[in-house]
């Protein structure tokens, strides 16, 4: 056994004892100002789905006009190869199509309507007939990842937005790749050639062997490890894995201000995933994370004193006639699909983690270069 697993107890064991909720009277004081510090990462969520279609350039192009610093987004391969921007393995909840993307070419998946289902301040899109769904019939697509690449790029000058690309590599899903290579092999050499690297284009998953393999082909690409359920085991795999971003869940249950300060000892960033209620984002922003990924980034950027424009909505669905947005989403408790973010069991957490651990010893990535 190498010497980095053998420390790797050890190290979990430090860091769970550091992270962990402390009793209450060693919480810190809550702040009472309703304000965050401006410089907290406002990532728009699926390009910030409470104001335009998840995942598609409608949603990236209003989330640069709103102000958000970040375009956070999902890949899937085609049939042909191709990476595409939608979040499930499948069409069915987010267009008018069935089946799965793997299972279709890029023109079959590009032939389906992107804001078929999708409603105003919904947040996470939901198939529902009762709401309005104005950007139907609009010519919404589903991008490829080039698209939205070409998009930043063409911003040009000193424009400082940055992309965070989910690899979905979920275990039990219909794509899932246990080499965690695939989508990597098609996705670092478009990262490549978009000439982006420098403004910080970063990979993230929830399944580390993916994110071994990024770095193994160009070790200077920020990597971001997603988890589910408790963080802390995640932050000690970060560390041995190396990971730049460690990204809880804005729930989890040891996402505390002790955890958050664990992890900027050891040199990770912190950027939870998606609190969307003025209550929450102010909640998880007062941990000291560095960031936090929302469908409502308007509502961060309030929050941090941060200008935004009065209108959120993109003008298509003004044309449509749409009527305002909440900034906000309603602090009512979501529903079961809204609260989807992995659609795959906790339990199979382990699987990932264990997997990634067995693939840092066998894969280990060139040294990176000083940044």
């Amino acid at each position: 056994m190498s010497m980095r697993r053998r420390r790797l107890p050890l190290l979990l064991a430090t860091l769970w004892a550091a992270a962990v909720t402390t009793p209450a009277a060693a919480a810190a004081p809550s702040d009472p100002a309703p304000v965050l510090p401006p410089t907290l990462v406002v990532s728009a969520h699926r390009g910030g789905s409470g104001y335009a279609p998840e995942n598609t350039m409608t949603a990236y192009r209003n989330a640069v006009r709103i102000g958000a610093d970040q375009l956070e987004t999902d890949t899937q391969l085609t049939s042909d190869g191709k990476l595409v921007l939608i979040h499930d393995a499948s069409l069915d909840r987010t267009t008018d199509c069935t089946g799965n993307v793997q299972d279709l070419t890029l023109v079959q998946v590009q032939a389906c309507d992107a804001g078929y289902w999708w409603t105003p301040g919904q947040g996470t899109t939901v198939v529902d007939v009762t709401p309005p769904h104005p950007l139907r019939a609009t010519g919404i697509h589903v991008p490829e990842a080039r698209e939205l690449f070409d998009y930043v790029a063409s911003l040009g000058g000193p424009d400082t937005h940055s992309i965070s690309i989910e690899i979905k590599d979920i275990p039990g899903e219909a794509n899932f790749d246990p080499t965690g290579m695939h989508t990597a092999a098609v996705l670092v050499p478009l990262i490549k050639a978009s000439g982006l690297k420098a403004r910080t284009t970063i990979v993230q998953s929830f399944y580390p062997p993916a994110l071994t393999y990024v770095r193994s082909l160009d070790p200077d690409i920020k990597t971001q490890l997603l988890t589910v359920g408790a963080a802390s085991p995640y932050l000690a795999y970060g560390v041995v894995g190396g990971e730049d971003i460690v990204s809880p869940d804005s729930t989890s249950p040891d996402l505390t201000t002790q955890f958050v300060t664990a992890a900027h000892t050891v040199g990770k960033q912190v950027i939870p995933y998606t609190p969307d209620t003025r209550a929450a984002l102010t909640s998880t922003g007062r941990k000291g994370v560095d960031g936090e990924i929302t469908n409502f980034p308007a509502c961060l950027l309030e929050l941090e004193g941060r200008a935004h424009p009065v209108q959120l909505l993109p003008a298509a669905s003004l044309a449509a006639g749409s009527g305002p947005v909440p900034t906000c989403a309603s602090e009512a408790p979501p529903t079961t699909a809204a609260m989807s973010e992995i659609g795959w069991p906790a339990a199979l957490l382990p699987v990932g983690l264990i997997g990634g651990l067995a693939y840092v010893g066998r894969r280990r990535p060139a040294t990176r270069a000083a940044r």
